[in-house]
């Protein structure tokens, strides 16, 4: 498989998909603006570029320094190169076209923008839609699209494994930060797949710690949150690390966040919403007492973008299905002491779900290597 453009067949069936569902829609266009749905649907992966699709024809707008980009990676009917705003060219190609409702997904698209293209479109009506159909899509992935997340995290574990040797006393966040970033790069990754989070000590109760001069000191722990991208598709992981003898207080958060995660894990299947694999999860946490200290969800959709559909989230009444990829990552978070979170990466199969990331789970345990060498081994059970 080329990790950098997936199977031409596979693009043009989405696309034609795509265009099968805007009748039923009542629709007449969808103006594509997110740039990872633009890749999804085209193959495209430019910036400042974003795709008008109708029923029967779609166009690529961009401009000039893409042109030639475009040309070799877009699958479309036309690449327009515009000369004036984007929503003024969608309008006059929509004028052009005849097009009356046109759909949007509307926390992809700037207020400026919709007001430029109403401006433009008079005798039109603009849809907006809050979950976009191109998001949806996304939510289920193929087999090269899950082949592609699962070297993700591959590399994201070879880079760690590098990475822990060099956690050291007088190592700074943002040190360590960078160098993990440079071991993924050095596996093999385009680039991380978010800025790299190493929380030193009492400031990994911050979630999304930003990286500070911080140092770790003798007896240290960080909070490692990291991340690859290859091929356009996203990994992350959550790990606890030490520099000696890990603190009881890490062990017993750890030991209720392992806990959480295998109750989420042994949820996880077709047919179950997104709310009953948090809920599995936050339950566990609850009875332990931290039930206040556990606020963001329990993971989330990665793919094209590291967060993306579907949630899993309290009161999430989504349904998963086969082929979808999300993270499982319980935490607790105390302030003035310190937090836990161990984060992985799962697909749901046809039987349940099968977990990509392979690290050993348990915080001050020297790592040896991954379980299953990152070939998708591991499982919903066990927790190391």
């Amino acid at each position: 498989m080329n990790l950098n453009t997936l199977p031409s067949r596979t693009v043009a069936q989405r696309m034609e998909y795509f265009r099968s569902r805007l009748p039923s829609m009542r629709l007449d266009a969808y103006w594509v603006v997110d740039p990872a749905d633009v890749r999804y649907l085209s193959g495209f992966t430019g910036e400042e570029s974003t795709l008008l699709v109708t029923r029967d024809w779609s166009g690529l707008i961009t401009d000039s320094r893409f042109e030639e980009q475009a040309g070799a990676e877009a699958l479309v009917d036309e690449i327009v190169l515009r000369q004036k705003g984007m929503a003024a060219t969608v309008g006059l190609l929509s004028r052009r076209m005849g097009l009356r409702r046109i759909a949007f997904t509307s926390r992809h698209l700037a207020y400026a923008d919709w007001q430029a293209l109403s401006s433009e479109l008079v005798q039109a009506r603009l849809v907006p839609c809050g979950e976009g159909l191109p998001e949806r899509m996304r939510a289920r992935k193929s087999r090269e699209e899950a082949k592609a997340i699962a070297l993700a995290v591959r590399l994201a574990e070879r880079a760690f494994l590098r990475f822990v040797q060099q956690v050291q006393p007088g190592r700074t966040e943002r040190w360590l930060a960078g160098r993990l970033e440079w071991e993924m790069v050095v596996a093999g990754a385009e680039r991380a797949a978010f800025d790299t989070i190493c929380a030193v000590g009492e400031r990994a109760s911050l979630p999304h710690a930003v990286c500070t001069e911080r140092q770790v000191g003798p007896d240290g722990v960080v909070l490692v949150d990291w991340g690859a991208r290859v091929g356009g598709y996203h990994s992350d992981l959550t790990r606890i690390v030490g520099t000696g003898t890990m603190p009881r207080r890490v062990r017993e958060l750890a030991q209720v966040v392992l806990e959480a995660q295998e109750a989420a894990l042994e949820k996880l299947a077709p047919g179950v919403s997104c709310g009953e694999v948090d809920r599995a999860a936050r339950t566990v946490v609850a009875r332990a007492g931290y039930g206040p200290n556990f606020g963001h969800s329990v993971g989330h959709g990665v793919g094209l973008t590291v967060h993306e559909a579907p949630r899993l989230a309290a009161g999430e009444v989504d349904v998963l299905l086969p082929g979808m990829v999300v993270t499982v990552e319980p935490g607790i978070y105390v302030p003035g002491e310190g937090g836990v979170r161990i984060e992985d990466v799962v697909v749901v199969t046809d039987g349940g779900c099968e977990v990509l990331s392979s690290l050993e789970r348990e915080p001050g345990c020297r790592m040896d290597g991954p379980r299953g060498a990152g070939d998708g081994s591991g499982s919903c059970s066990g927790t190391g």
